[in-house]
């Protein structure tokens, strides 16, 4: 009577085997996570330059049609400048003056809330004015401001954001 043994143990090659699989999967699984992460930041980046693009529209379609004066534009080659009294303030200033430009520095479009209305040409009253400054995107290719009638048109280039064109109608 032959008495067989019953296998208690893996051999070595099912070891062996058994690590090639696990091996596989790792490298399938990190393949997987890592574009996972790439997909995660490029979502993030689009959703920051959407962000960007919906708060530059919100705040200039607010400012215009909201405005208490008449809207002073200033012409430029490349960059226009606004300047108004409305009835939007982000910073709680009752009936703020507005001013939006591209500074010379960085080419940032800027947004400057304040009580007086400012003259960039002024440094001594820039300097002593109660004024919130906010950069709204940098490197602005082109910022240009035209009113027809009851509309002010906005044109506005930058790397970071796609084209933007778009029309408000005015109150005044």
């Amino acid at each position: 009577m032959r008495l067989y043994s019953l296998k208690k143990a893996f051999t070595l090659i099912e070891v062996l085997i058994s690590i090639v699989l696990l091996g596989i999967m790792f490298t399938y699984v990190h393949t997987i996570i890592n574009s996972i992460k790439v997909q995660n930041n490029r979502y993030l980046e689009k959703a920051d330059t959407i962000h960007s693009e919906q708060r530059i529209f919100n705040l200039l379609s607010l400012d215009i049609a909201e405005a208490t004066s008449t809207i002073s534009i200033s012409h430029a080659s490349r960059y226009d400048l606004i300047s108004l009294k409305t009835q939007n303030s982000i910073y709680e200033i009752i009936n703020p003056n507005i001013l939006y430009f591209v500074s010379k520095k960085d080419n940032a479009l800027i947004r400057v809330e304040s009580l007086e209305a400012l003259k960039l040409d002024n440094k001594e009253q820039i300097t002593q004015a109660f004024l919130y400054a906010d950069i709204l995107t940098t490197d602005t290719q082109s910022f240009k401001v035209s009113q027809e009638g009851d509309f002010v048109t906005i044109m506005l280039r930058a790397p970071s954001l796609k084209p933007m064109v778009f029309q408000i109608p005015t109150t005044n």
